[in-house]
């Protein structure tokens, strides 16, 4: 029984209002150290969660906030987040990171960042703005402008090749920050937060991995400490004394001849000197990004970068901000109870469910909509140059729309109970209608239990066991091992049917193939057939290199074999990194530019450039992609004139795009994405 139903229970059965309210008090008092308040220099919040600077792309392209940016902003504020720190917003173009990014270059954007404060001021939240300058870690494309940097030295991930700041620049920039500053004081945000972490501009200049420069800009401790100095001394002198001003530092770039804790410590403890008034601690640079500790993927561990924030809490006297898949309010209380840190940074977390902070103070944990790190709604979106979404959430950026309930509640048939269905039946039924939703195998989930089954992918059960929560709790009437006729349909008189039956995997039409012992990915995940000795994956997608990575974790000696020029490309950058260094440490041999021409007993015969091989395989694994199931949507068609196909029954692709294309179905919008 949830706690708030037990304590009602116990008023119920005692008629005694004051029990009801100690009992409450008790387990609300489980995260007292989380919702306690706390002053940064002059500034009172009411509580210690942060939602951290994190660049969504809703912006305008001249870096104006839109009302897109405003509604999802005040779903956050509305949340119960003590403080909101907008994301990496650019001080000039010359410094921006991403097309349609937040700026606060000029002072055309003061009204719309004005708005925004009066948003979270609504729900008393303080916000601010993080200022911050790209420097090497953009390109042209985006700015329309040559790359600046301390040094000429591109950055390993970008590899644009930058042009060396003269003395005049760097003063330019320097007062640029400042300016920034004080439209931001203008604006009434309540305090600004400096990036210099991530291996942006002013770490480009604190860190030896990125300065090489021989004048008094560059060498010693002191030498490259001195832009962040003069950014700090010109914001002060902008915004006075009583202005908080936070900064974010990467206590350990992660790279080779780059800043290590030490160092950061230092840095943070001169900060305090010159007024800072808070730290926020992350780790990492664009160089280091693939090792995934920047933005932790579903692979890593929860809370894995708390270390660094207490690290740099030993060295000031000034509150510490910690982030990294915070994701639960256990973790993030015991952060600030064992003196880790002083406040918690919570930012995916809050695009899954940005109620999570008053879902928590309310004792209503079983109600959360996780964050699973997949990584693929917001991450790998914003570094293609898309919108953030989030794949568990598919409200992130459509807030005023998932807003509004069925004007007349309606009927909803939805057949197929994979990711897109049960989406689509959660949405629908939030918004008020009656929902029948049809599984013809005997469980939910679809391809979801199988894309849990490949090693180091937890997230998707836990998506799995929350939206089958949800749907329990909105009364969605089930029916499991069904699949229903036209006419059993057409007895439930539905206003809208909804196909989300899913893919079959391909099969291909190779010579021999009967020769072989095969199966299909999918049979090998959900343990369908036994696997026997040497094993060749065919098809090197990432579906296939996970499904590599599960064979090898049985002792199998494995061989993926891809056309293109490599494997995994489908996958969030750190995602595929990270799997590339397990299969290489698994020995799974990976062979590119090759294609299967056909099969005899016990071997598979390709093409590698011009000369053939063979490869020997007791089993072969094929994982040659997926096509749509809907066939079934011209059936019913005819008795029902509301029929859309969404998810992979429309076109195979992501667990996001199914998740988003359900709920838009159910919320009566166009499903397509």
């Amino acid at each position: 029984m949830p706690v708030t139903d037990y304590c009602q229970d116990v008023y119920n059965r005692t008629f005694n209002n004051k029990i009801y309210c100690i009992l409450s008090k008790i387990f609300i008092m489980a995260y007292k150290k989380l919702f306690s308040p706390i002053k940064i220099g002059s500034m009172e919040l009411k509580n210690r969660l942060v939602m951290p600077p994190m660049v969504r792309n809703y912006a305008s392209l001249k870096g104006l906030v839109t009302e897109q940016y405003l509604d999802h902003i005040e779903s956050i504020a509305k949340g119960g987040v003590g403080m909101l720190i907008l994301e990496a917003s650019y001080i000039t173009e010359q410094g921006k990171g991403f097309l349609n990014e937040l700026g606060i270059h000029n002072d055309k954007v003061i009204p719309g960042l004005n708005k925004l404060a009066k948003v979270a001021h609504k729900h008393k939240a303080k916000i601010g703005i993080q200022l911050y300058h790209a420097g090497r870690q953009t390109s042209s494309a985006t700015t329309g402008m040559p790359l600046v940097a301390p040094s000429p030295i591109p950055c390993p991930l970008m590899q644009g090749n930058p042009k060396q700041l003269t003395k005049k620049e760097i003063k330019q920039i320097v007062q640029q920050f400042a300016d920034a500053a004080a439209r931001a004081q203008k604006a009434g945000l309540d305090f600004v937060e400096l990036h210099g972490a991530h291996g942006y501009l002013i770490t480009q200049f604190l860190s030896p991995f990125s300065n090489k420069r021989k004048d008094e800009y560059g060498g010693s401790f002191e030498n490259r400490f001195r832009f962040a100095k003069e950014i700090v001394e010109a914001v002060r002198a902008a915004v006075g004394d009583k202005y908080p001003v936070t900064i974010r530092l990467s206590a350990d770039e992660m790279v080779p001849g780059g800043l290590r804790a030490g160092d950061v410590a230092k840095i943070a403890a001169e900060l305090e000197k010159l007024g800072v008034d808070a730290i926020h601690i992350s780790v990492g640079n664009y160089a280091s990004y693939a090792q995934g500790y920047l933005i932790p993927p579903m692979v890593m561990d929860d809370g894995l970068l708390i270390k660094y924030a207490q690290v740099i809490k030993e060295a000031v006297n000034i509150p510490v901000i910690t982030v990294g898949k915070i994701r639960t309010a256990k973790m993030g209380e015991n952060a600030i109870k064992k003196g880790y840190a002083d406040m918690v940074a919570i930012g995916r977390t809050l695009l899954a469910d940005p109620e999570w902070p008053n879902k928590v103070k309310n004792n209503q944990l079983e109600t959360i909509n996780p964050c699973i790190a997949c990584n693929q709604g917001c991450i790998q979106r914003l570094f293609s140059g898309q919108q953030v979404w989030c794949t568990t959430n598919p409200a992130t950026a459509r807030e005023k729309l998932f807003k509004t309930t069925s004007k007349k509640k309606r009927t909803v048939v939805i057949i197929g109970g994979g990711p897109a269905g049960l989406s689509a039946a959660r949405t629908a039924a939030s918004r008020g209608d009656k929902v029948i939703l049809f599984e013809k195998n005997s469980s939910l989930g679809g391809q979801l239990p199988l894309a849990a089954a490949a090693p180091n992918r937890p997230g998707w059960e836990e998506l799995l066991r929350a939206l089958i929560r949800d749907v329990k709790h909105l009364g969605v009437a089930v029916k499991l091992g069904i699949e229903p006729t036209a006419d059993e349909v057409k007895q439930l008189k539905p206003n809208q049917v909804i196909i989300a039956v899913g893919s079959s995997a391909n099969q291909p039409k190779i010579s021999g193939l009967n020769n072989v012992y095969a199966v299909n990915s999918r049979d090998v995940l959900s343990k369908k057939f036994r696997l026997k000795g040497a094993v060749v994956v065919v098809g090197g997608g990432c579906a296939g290199a996970q499904t590599a990575e599960y064979i090898a974790d049985k002792h199998h000696k494995v061989t993926i074999i891809e056309m293109g020029q490599d494997i995994a490309l489908d996958a969030p950058l750190e995602d595929r990194a990270l799997l590339l260094g397990r299969l290489a440490q698994k020995k799974v041999k990976i062979l590119t530019k090759t294609m299967v021409i056909g099969f005899e007993k016990n071997k598979v015969i390709v093409l590698r450039g011009k000369k053939k091989d063979v490869l020997p395989a007791k089993t072969v694994v094929l994982c040659l992609g997926s096509h749509s199931n809907n066939s079934i949507a011209k059936v019913m068609k005819k008795v029902c004139k509301n029929v859309v196909i969404v998810g992979d029954a429309r076109k195979p692709r992501r667990v996001t795009e199914a998740m988003i294309e359900g709920a838009l179905a159910a919320a009566g919008q166009k499903a397509q994405v």
